[in-house]
């Protein structure tokens, strides 16, 4: 099992704020949810990602 010690800080602090696998993820749902009709959802994933690139996240 990976101990958190192990990483340097640094090494940890960039795995755990990479925004790659969050803004895939809202992309991927904004997208499934477009094609499913689904207009509520579709938007709510378009917001996400739209706050999430305001936030400085990104």
């Amino acid at each position: 099992m990976l101990q958190l010690t192990a990483l340097p800080a640094g090494r940890l602090r960039r795995g755990l704020t990479e925004p790659l696998l969050p803004v895939a993820a809202l992309a991927l749902l904004a997208v499934a949810a477009g094609a499913l009709d689904a207009t509520v959802l579709c938007w709510a994933a378009v917001g996400a990602l739209a706050g999430f690139a305001l936030s400085g996240s990104v």
